[in-house]
């Protein structure tokens, strides 16, 4: 798969736009975004960490040319196969698999919550008209069938779809979320009962300074960023 990757555009998840973005930034070929970093990549305006991960991931394998690889092919096959076996996979930065102090009760309702479910709770007719949002609406028409709680019609909000209180808002895995800016907010937070979102906003080397952090008081992030290492293939 690698041998197709010719153009940027080739890449997974760079679109015309995203190639456009990494061209501005210098990255004018695949040997340039394979030598940049994932934090590099980051700060590329429209990239992100998720899709720098992603096209580290796609890029990170990329073998050599054929002209070269049939100039090295008779003088160096050890080292070709040695590079071969080095397997690498995208891990999360952190404690990604901490679990919340939960009572038995807690545990109990959570997983009620996740069997039993949520309707989606669409606005009336959103189907019928483009123009209409799905956003919520209390349907008021005298003759709407959805008010009247027509079967099929869709569900309306009330009370009787809440979650219970000693739950409610909590991520799925348990944990009362806390969004965070930057390293100082992580002061006061529980890992025990709380995890922390990084804003969407912070940078890579903002994140990567809270993540370790993070790791160091032993406070589970709810989205890390994914870096890429070696692991042993002997296992």
């Amino acid at each position: 798969m690698a041998d197709e990757i010719e153009s940027l555009e080739d890449i997974s998840g760079v679109g015309p736009s995203k190639a456009d973005a990494l061209r501005d930034a210098g990255y004018e070929s695949v040997e340039d975004v394979k030598a940049a970093s994932q934090s590099e990549l980051a700060d590329v305006e429209g990239i992100g960490n998720a899709l720098a991960a992603r096209v580290k991931a796609d890029v990170g394998d990329l073998e050599v040319s054929e002209d070269t690889e049939a100039e090295i092919e008779d003088d160096e096959p050890e080292a070709e196969d040695a590079e071969g076996e080095v397997e690498t996979e995208l891990q999360p930065r952190g404690l990604a698999e901490k679990t919340p102090s939960l009572s038995d009760e807690e545990e109990r309702l959570l997983e009620q919550r996740r069997r039993v479910g949520k309707p989606q709770f669409n606005r009336q007719d959103y189907h019928k008209k483009k123009r209409t949002p799905t956003s919520w609406r209390k349907p008021r028409g005298q003759l709407s069938k959805q008010r009247r709680g027509v079967k099929g019609k869709g569900d309306k909000v009330q009370a009787g779809f809440r979650t219970p209180k000693s739950v409610r808002g909590k991520h799925p895995s348990g944990f009362e979320e806390v969004r965070v800016h930057n390293v100082d907010d992580l002061e006061g937070v529980d890992g025990d009962t709380e995890a922390v979102r990084i804003a969407s906003a912070v940078g890579a080397r903002k994140r990567e300074r809270i993540e370790e952090h993070a790791e160091d008081a032993e406070i589970r992030v709810l989205n890390p960023t994914y870096v890429e290492v070696e692991v042993d293939s002997d296992e």
